[in-house]
């Protein structure tokens, strides 16, 4: 759940300002459309820049006068125009990622680009590695081109896009369940989900706190790559419609902070779940109808269905929304929640202490059985 990307500005697919959740609870750049709001912003007109944003940037051959800020929430994310053209710089907090666990993803990144995929495409810092540390503080750099092209907003999504970006999706799953890692691994989605963090709030919420925790148990086999009934592997576990850009007929898919070994029922069902919320002028059976009748079209192209059916859709679409409140109450900064997010927490809050299904079940049912 990041919320800045490789190659999208910063603004939001519909237009209002990188947000994370505006008014009309559409995506920033990266970004859940329910997520963290966005700071985009040119660097250095304010306060004096911090001396590891001058060495992270002397790493790709520019000044950190040179960047300019796309957005920050688990990692700072910055466009410049480098030796080999524009480009995108992650710093990214030792507390966020290992530098093993960065170069897990450049390592897939690399790999379907080598078969194809359009995803974003990772550069070498001067040194030549893929991932650098800036020594004292430890943080994380990776740096990506610029893919081409812009985010689609809702309203203008047409058939073959849904179509196109269902069999982007089904790419990324099909290479997975083909392909090894040749070193270091990602986490588990259950390794490094906020929802472990819901004890938190226990004190204030002890009723969201008991609610989750049935969710969490239902939910922890989507989770992992192998549980009993499910199939898995790496998967990208946050494809909304913030996370591709769309040039001419091509879908490239970008910010892979998120990608993780877990179930292939929960990675289709988070585009299903923010694809829902955006079309808020349809009730939600018919969102789901709408987005995923082309959909799956282009996913089953390439990539089978997942195991699980209907019934591990749900639990996922309802564990998000769990999940989105203990980030939004526990990740957060108090002087990030606007009253917009205070609005979307209490609606998501209320949602799962009440079980509310995100998508009938019979409507999931019609499509994974």
């Amino acid at each position: 759940m990041t919320n800045a990307t490789e190659g999208a500005s910063p603004a939001d697919a519909d237009g209002a300002p990188a947000s994370g959740a505006s008014a009309d609870l559409t995506p920033a750049p990266g970004a859940s459309p329910d997520g963290p709001p966005a700071s985009p912003g040119p660097v250095g007109s304010g306060a004096p820049l911090p001396a590891h944003l001058h060495d992270a940037a002397r790493l790709y051959g520019v000044r950190a006068e040179d960047l300019t800020a796309l957005g920050s929430f688990e990692s700072d994310v910055y466009a410049f125009d480098g030796p080999g053209g524009p480009r995108v710089l992650k710093v990214i907090a030792p507390t966020h990622r290992t530098p093993e666990l960065v170069q897990a993803e450049v390592d897939w990144l690399l790999a379907l680009l080598e078969a194809g995929v359009s995803v974003s495409a990772p550069v070498r810092a001067a040194t030549g590695a893929w991932v650098e540390r800036v020594e004292g503080t430890g943080h994380v750099l990776v740096a990506f081109e610029r893919a081409p092209g812009d985010l689609v907003r809702s309203r203008d999504w047409t058939d073959d896009l849904l179509r196109r970006w269902g069999r982007l999706l089904g790419q990324l799953q099909a290479h997975s369940r083909a392909w090894t890692a040749p070193g270091p691994r990602r986490h588990t989605l259950a390794e490094q989900t906020y929802v472990y963090r819901a004890g938190e709030m226990e004190a204030e919420d002890p009723e969201f706190v008991a609610a989750a925790r049935e969710l969490i148990a239902a939910a922890r086999p989507l989770l992992l790559p192998d549980a009993a009934g499910l199939d898995g592997g790496l998967v990208h576990a946050d494809l909304h419609s913030g996370n591709f850009l769309a040039f001419e007929d091509r879908l490239t898919a970008i910010d892979f902070d998120d990608c993780a070994y877990g179930s292939y029922a929960f990675d289709i069902a988070m585009p299903l779940y923010y694809a829902v919320r955006l079309q808020k002028d349809r009730t939600h059976a018919e969102a789901a109808e709408r987005f995923l009748e082309p959909f799956l079209r282009g996913f089953l192209e390439v990539a089978p269905l997942p195991a699980g059916g209907a019934r591990a859709i749900d639990v996922a679409l309802r564990y998000r929304q769990a999940e989105l409140v203990v980030a939004l109450r526990v990740k957060l900064p108090a002087s990030r929640l606007t009253e917009t997010l205070r609005a979307v927490e209490k609606d998501l809050r209320d949602r799962v202490v009440a079980g509310t299904e995100h998508v009938p079940l019979a409507t999931l049912e019609r499509f994974f059985g």
